[in-house]
């Protein structure tokens, strides 16, 4: 399995906007092939922002990341007002 980790710090005011687009992006990477999961977790307080999307495969995800997932960070970080941020991607080596 393989995580991508993507890390934002945005006004904390912006967090419900962020929700909302998440939960109407959702539907569409659930459909998507190789997709297990997905995170957002904020820190009210500083504004961090970090999102962790789950796949299947390396090439699962980067085929999404290319793509549809191009897209929604590109729209994210317009909601937000930031410049798009960093993706890290790491594969899964423990899950508990």
């Amino acid at each position: 399995m393989f995580a991508q980790v993507v890390s934002v710090e945005a006004a904390s005011d912006k967090l419900a906007g962020l929700l909302t687009f998440c939960q109407e992006q959702l539907p569409g990477f659930r459909q998507a092939p190789g997709f297990k999961g997905f995170y957002l977790l904020a820190d009210r307080q500083s504004g961090k922002i970090v999102t962790i999307s789950l796949w299947d495969s390396d090439d699962d995800l980067r085929r999404n990341n290319e793509g549809r997932g191009a897209q929604a960070r590109q729209e994210a970080s317009t909601e937000l007002g930031v410049a798009p941020p960093p993706v890290d991607i790491y594969e899964v080596v423990l899950q508990a």
